[in-house]
């Protein structure tokens, strides 16, 4: 019986992982004709729809006036500024090198629980943050300069807002569930967006139906139903850390998916500093199951939550 749950779990776990690597390629093509912002709000607006049918079907209200501002906070940083920096990275980078970048964010995390929470960051934590550095700078540094297209500043930004995310969802987890928090950060980051309402009404009118296509599928799969598959996956999971560990799969899927779906194939920077920022997160990872501050237990990739 528990071998079968096991299973399961490494079903959904697999599957949340493939969902989210998908949202590094169909990004990109829905960037084609959406703009940063359009995309940002129909994506937390396809997300917020799916996700309170949820609730309503399980009979779970919204939350009250007093946490507001917590969940305007976790939806600022989850969804609507970690969607709009996402997006404009994705503009100008390969969809490998987004996901190896998006993939720092537990790393990060680790570091801001480190400030917020005290919680101590050992040598093997130290070791890896500097191996990840080490790797986004060869991402910046290839051509002998900074980058000046901003591509690797703004995936970054994303990464650290989705490590703030992270962080917050510790205060909350104790009052709400995974769903809850999700949905209502969705809910939050679609109303900080609406003012780009008319713009993304615009963008879809005048979009080719592949490209809408790709808008939807990024709000219903990689946005609202990954974020299900995982809690599930976690719920089954013996540990969270026989889960967390498809968060490796991620660059490789997107590299496939990126070939597959739009030919896309990273240059030898991405292929180098990739390897070295994977190296820091494997060594993330085995300081983890030693004592690595827990914030992070279930972070991951265009994020393990929670965030998707």
């Amino acid at each position: 019986m528990n071998r079968n749950l096991f299973a399961s779990s490494q079903w959904y776990a697999f599957a949340t992982v493939a969902l989210w690597s998908s949202a590094f390629v169909f990004t990109k093509v829905a960037l084609q004709s959406f703009s940063s912002t359009g995309l940002g709000f129909l994506r937390c607006a396809i997300a917020s729809v799916t996700l309170y049918a949820v609730l309503r079907v399980k009979k779970i209200g919204l939350f009250g006036w007093r946490e507001l501002p917590r969940f305007a906070l976790s939806g600022a940083l989850g969804f609507s500024i970690y969607l709009y920096t996402f997006n404009k990275g994705s503009e100008t980078l390969t969809a490998t090198t987004g996901c190896i970048l998006i993939s720092t964010a537990p790393i990060i995390t680790a570091l801001l629980a480190s400030f917020l929470f005290r919680e101590r960051l050992r040598a093997m934590g130290w070791a890896a943050l500097l191996l990840a550095f080490a790797g986004v700078l060869v991402l910046m540094l290839w051509n002998g300069a900074v980058s000046i297209n901003g591509g690797v500043f703004w995936m970054l930004a994303a990464s650290f807002a989705i490590s703030g995310y992270n962080v917050i969802q510790r205060k909350l987890a104790g009052a709400y569930s995974s769903l809850q928090i999700t949905a209502y950060s969705f809910l939050t980051a679609t109303a900080m967006l609406a003012g780009f309402l008319p713009e993304s009404v615009r963008e879809i009118m005048a979009a080719p139906a592949p490209h809408v296509a790709a808008v939807v599928f990024l709000g219903v799969f990689p946005s609202a139903l990954a974020y299900l598959l995982w809690a599930r996956a976690l719920s089954l999971s013996a540990n969270t850390s026989e889960v967390t560990k498809f968060m490796f799969l991620t660059p490789l899927l997107s590299l496939v998916l990126g070939y597959a779906v739009i030919s896309e194939l990273p240059g030898p920077e991405t292929w180098i500093g990739g390897a070295v920022i994977l190296c820091g997160l494997g060594l993330f990872h085995a300081a983890g199951r030693r004592g690595l501050p827990k914030a992070t237990a279930r972070a991951g990739a265009e994020t393990l939550p929670r965030n998707v």
